[in-house]
């Protein structure tokens, strides 16, 4: 038996390209526009960025249906730990990986210089703002940041522990060309040549 996977959502005004993820490699995915009617169909066959506008049996070649496969992510990428109070660290994927204020992270494998304390711990978060998570620690006399190091949810803000698992995305993004209607309810079903293990 092949997965499927069966989505819905509603588009903001104006529409915007969006992935879906899935959780397993796509093979075909067929969109409709429950609101104004209309489908859209793309297979593993076709090219990338491709769609079938099935209504009109035309086929674009940009803006469609596009592969995405993502690594492994853990936690978020950290890039820069600042010596201050707070602490301050930078990172990518933060929301991804779903910290947010009040959780515990713990902080692995960053390369300081060995200063002081180190920067690799448990940290609780203050808060949370785009790149940046600021801690709630005092990290003035921590050694310096060189580089490296990852952001792993350990905690939520009720002190339920998190298990290590990976946020990165397997699906598909679709361009403007796949999206559908502004406001539009939209339905796309989704599937897959691997067997449901």
């Amino acid at each position: 038996m092949a997965q499927i996977k069966v989505l819905e959502w509603t588009n903001p005004n104006p529409a915007v390209a969006r992935n879906l993820d899935v959780g397993f490699e796509v093979s075909e995915i067929t969109i409709v526009d429950k609101t104004n009617g209309g489908s859209f169909y793309w297979n593993s066959g076709m090219a990338d960025a491709s769609i079938l506008d099935v209504d009109s049996g035309t086929i674009t070649g940009t803006n469609g249906v596009t592969p995405l496969a993502q690594g492994a992510i853990y936690g978020a990428q950290i890039s820069g730990f600042t010596n201050a109070n707070p602490g301050v660290i930078t990172a990518t994927s933060i929301a991804q990986c779903g910290i947010v204020a009040g959780d515990v992270i713990n902080v692995v494998a960053v390369a300081d210089d060995q200063s002081g304390t180190s920067l690799n711990g448990q940290y609780t978060v203050d808060s949370v703002s785009g790149t940046t998570i600021t801690t709630a620690t005092n990290t003035s006399a921590y050694s310096v940041y060189v580089s490296g190091g990852v952001a792993i949810r350990a905690e939520d803000s009720s002190g339920t522990p998190i298990a290590t698992q990976n946020y990165s995305i397997q699906g598909v993004t679709l361009g403007t060309s796949a999206v559908g209607a502004n406001s539009a309810a939209m339905c796309a079903v989704v599937k897959s040549d691997m067997p449901v293990v």
